[in-house]
């Protein structure tokens, strides 16, 4: 074996060994190319940044957690600014129709009774929203309607309004309750929406506004089912009185709504920001810049194809020398 083979030997596997390296390296570029990332796995950062990595992913996590919550609660608040703009215009309509007959007449009270049934079936409705399965309007009971069908009955015609949570009004379903039950019904829902703010959004069945509205529209009904003068007035003067009351208080509870869907906007634009400044970070530390790269591709091609080039010649040379 001549000493010229040997030698050219030698050189072919050092040029093997640096191709080895060119081709892992042209890897590298190619996957910094593909994800923009200078490295796709923790360990081939520094431990430095490793760990301001997984701090940066930590918190951009919790807060798209936090974007999970206000999404699923301006779908509620959705729900109720629904449902609250349709209780204003039925108590306003109620309001209209007592206002309008003052005199007892048979088949306008007729027409009444009927009337009066209609929106308490719409209150029945509005109360009884659910999301998924899930009741709005009850309280943490959140798989039980909250309100029976109220076109069933005017037998509990009152004035009386709970306003201290110290029992169920009787149009309730689980009326008149225990003490857990009474405790879930006023249990208004909440939602932590950022690391130091909960809001407590939620609107119960059993709000004032509600217990006014139902009973108004119960004495409305009940007039029209009145067979003489004294009671038809009797009946729509109370009921006059209580939906007044009803759609301030209604029209009150959809303001605070409003004002809870613009603070969710305010969290979610800050969240948002925060996400960005995070990315920020998390590119300083990740990104590359794909310019460059893509020249450094190039550039490694080109030299890679000229170690191909040479690694060859001296295959060549030395299977020559060798025979």
């Amino acid at each position: 074996m001549s000493v010229t083979f040997v030698s050219n030997l030698g050189r072919a596997q050092s040029l093997a060994t640096t191709l080895k390296y060119e081709q892992s390296t042209l890897t590298d570029l190619s996957t910094q190319l593909s994800t923009t990332k200078r490295h796709t796995d923790l360990t081939d950062y520094t431990a430095s940044e490793a760990r301001s990595l997984i701090n940066l992913q930590s918190s951009a996590a919790q807060k798209q957690s936090y974007l999970n919550v206000i999404s699923s609660v301006n779908v509620t608040l959705s729900i109720y600014d629904t449902t609250l703009t349709d209780l204003e215009d039925v108590v306003m309509q109620a309001q209209s129709l007592a206002n309008n007959n003052p005199t007892y007449d048979a088949n306008t009270a007729m027409n009444i009774a009927i009337q009066a049934g209609n929106y308490l079936k719409s209150v029945s409705v509005d109360l009884n929203q659910d999301l998924n399965g899930r009741y709005i309007y009850s309280g943490s009971r959140f798989t039980t309607p909250p309100v029976v069908d109220l076109t069933t009955t005017t037998a509990d015609l009152t004035s009386d309004i709970i306003t201290d949570e110290s029992a169920l009004p009787a149009y309730d379903s689980q009326y008149p309750g225990d003490e857990s039950t009474l405790k879930a019904a006023y249990n208004a829902d909440s939602a932590m929406v950022n690391s130091s703010y909960t809001l407590d959004y939620g609107i119960t069945s059993n709000d004032p506004a509600f217990q006014k509205t139902i009973a108004g529209l119960r004495y409305l009904q009940a007039a029209g089912n009145a067979t003489d003068a004294a009671t038809y007035s009797d009946y729509l003067s109370k009921a006059q009185d209580l939906l007044s009351d009803a759609l301030p208080a209604i029209q009150s509870l959809h303001t605070t709504v409003a004002n809870y869907q613009n603070a969710m906007t305010r969290e979610k634009n800050a969240i948002n920001t925060a996400l960005d400044n995070l990315t920020t970070q998390v590119n300083n530390i990740q990104a590359v810049d794909t310019t460059e790269v893509s020249t450094e591709i190039t550039a490694m091609e080109t030299v890679l194809q000229a170690s191909y080039s040479v690694t060859g010649t001296i295959l060549k040379l030395s299977i020559v020398n060798f025979l």
